[in-house]
């Protein structure tokens, strides 16, 4: 049988030294890498998806709750489970799919445990999944990352450097394309009103045509009206249909 393939994430090199230590003499688990934090755990998983990852919550920069949520969505995502000193972080690890809650300092056998008990996740199995949770934006609050889910969400504008959420918790920046924010929440309702505008339909108020023959939304909280390009306005205006 193949060995189960380990990625240990974790920003303190003695805690990730630990855990290999405890994984050491397993012939039937391989750890495939260590990251110390989300620039380092994206591109390993852009070279390689291993079956599982170690992954601890409190990290400098964006936290393990959030990298959590962003492999979930990944199109064939890798088992998680979560490492923490803290139990009140339980719920939110589960809202992210984890398949594993270790309390710090966990042991070998509770490791070693969890692994053995890890269904390794297939394309199959996510896809017939229809009791998926709501996408959820990871944005950067001041110091700190939060999450935001999907049904907060009122709408994203590209811009020169990058995207604008529009959230009904205020307006963050994120890193992600229109084009990937569209591949992730259009599940969720989320439609193309105009090239630099993705759009919650639920936000929706009306669309409403100005002197010259332009269509607009009016939205919910957003601030301002969003822009509709003939291209889009015939299936907006299907959708918005009761």
């Amino acid at each position: 049988m193949k060995a189960l393939e380990v990625l240990i994430v974790d920003d303190e090199r003695l805690a990730r030294a630990r855990l290999r230590r405890l994984l050491a003499d397993q012939a039937d688990i391989r750890i495939t890498g260590e990251a110390d934090g989300a620039e380092s755990l994206r591109e390993h998983i852009r070279k390689h998806v291993p079956h599982v990852v170690i992954l601890d919550i409190e990290m400098q920069g964006e936290d393990g709750i959030s990298l959590g949520h962003w492999l979930a969505e990944l199109a064939n995502p890798p088992a998680v489970i979560f490492l923490t000193a803290h139990r009140e972080f339980a719920l939110d690890a589960f809202s992210a799919r984890a398949a594993g809650y270790l309390l710090k300092p966990v042991s070998a056998a509770q490791l070693i445990d969890a692994l053995h008990t890890v269904q390794r996740p297939t394309r199959a199995t996510q896809t017939t999944n229809q009791d998926a949770p709501l996408p959820m934006l990871s944005v950067l609050a001041g110091r700190r990352s939060r999450l935001v889910p999907a049904d907060e969400i009122l709408a994203f504008r590209a811009e020169d450097k990058g995207v604008t959420a529009f959230t009904r918790q205020g307006r963050f920046f994120v890193d992600d394309s229109l084009k990937e924010l569209e591949a992730r929440f259009e599940p969720a309702g989320f439609l193309r009103a105009h090239r630099a505008w993705l759009i919650s339909r639920a936000a929706v108020r009306s669309i409403e045509r100005d002197a010259v023959g332009h269509h607009w939304l009016e939205m919910d909280e957003v601030g301002e009206p969003v822009p509709v390009s003939r291209r889009q306005l015939s299936r907006l205006q299907a959708s918005l249909r009761p």
